[in-house]
């Protein structure tokens, strides 16, 4: 009997985030996969304090630093962000492995393992690929946020912090939480689809009715704190796998020449693709429909047993 080829899409959301954020896109990509030879899982997951493992204790361990008006700071001192997104996406890399081994006992299906990732979630699934080469098949990133962790870079810390802190975090019924982000300025260009998920997987309702963000404002502040992704040259040349990059126009996050420089140094590695003409550093959750666009063009660039 000859051998079939099975392809998994892990999806990791980016930092505030959940995995219901996904599922317009994935929608999509399922829509596309229609006459395709290839048989294809989605995989999403939330990160730890995200969505479906959220963690209320959590916000006692975080101390809140206000000496500096104009320069917050929330400190985690137990955790460090790129470990822990690490540990998570070994987590869902080792699920997949027991379920591939249990399903192929006999040996005639081939395995492919693509990861989809955006902002802490790239950051995760890159990381992993660096400290255990060869655990992907290909890696899809939006906006990864590669960044030297420098005073010159402070500023970006002080308005992700900043804006951070000052955002409401609980609400007495579900229905003035969905009015609140509805009408909200900093959400006003979301896909309302994209908005919808969030809602429904960012949205704990507690036993007085009320309803709280399930990653408290304090603990996403606290990610952009800790010490960010900065890879060496050497951890750069680690991947087993092709990368592809994508970004936004209208980005504060996206470094251009560091990813087009890695792009001119290790071609056979990584691909900066066009950009998102008007989408910002949360171009998942503006446009959905450009992103599964932008993924199905990738995942039929790898060739996985003849396409998409």
């Amino acid at each position: 009997m000859p051998s079939t080829t099975k392809v998994t899409l892990l999806f990791a959301h980016g930092g505030g985030f959940c995995k219901e954020t996904w599922d317009p896109i994935i929608r999509r990509l399922k829509e596309s996969q229609a006459g395709q030879n290839v048989e294809t899982e989605f995989v999403t997951f939330d990160f730890p304090y995200h969505g479906s493992k959220r963690d209320p204790a959590a916000k006692e361990m975080l101390k809140v630093d206000l000496s500096k008006p104009n320069a917050p700071r929330v400190w985690n001192e137990k955790h460090d962000l790129i470990k822990w997104t690490i540990a998570a996406v070994q987590e869902q890399v080792t699920k997949w492995k027991d379920i591939i081994m249990c399903e192929n006992s006999g040996g005639r299906e081939k395995h492919k393992l693509i990861g989809i990732g955006h902002s802490m979630g790239s950051e995760g699934l890159w990381a992993t690929e660096v400290a255990h080469p060869g655990t992907f098949d290909g890696l899809i990133l939006f906006e990864p946020v590669l960044i030297q962790n420098a005073p010159e870079n402070d500023y970006l810390i002080d308005f992700l912090v900043s804006l951070t802190l000052k955002r409401q975090a609980s609400w007495p019924s579900r229905a003035a939480a969905e009015e609140y982000f509805y009408n909200l300025k900093n959400f006003a260009k979301w896909d309302r689809e994209t908005l919808a998920g969030y809602m429904k997987g960012g949205l704990v309702e507690e036993e007085d009715g009320t309803v709280t963000l399930a990653c408290h404002p304090n603990i996403e502040a606290s990610l952009y704190c800790q010490p960010p992704l900065w890879l060496t040259d050497d951890e750069l040349q680690q991947p087993k796998c092709p990368i592809t990059f994508h970004w936004g126009t209208r980005s504060k996050l996206w470094f251009g020449d560091r990813f087009n420089a890695l792009e001119s140094k290790l071609p056979h590695l990584y691909k900066v693709r066009e950009p998102m003409e008007g989408n910002s550093h949360v171009l998942v959750l503006e446009n959905p429909a450009l992103s599964a666009e932008k993924i199905a063009h990738d995942l039929a660039e790898l060739k996985l047993n003849g396409g998409f």
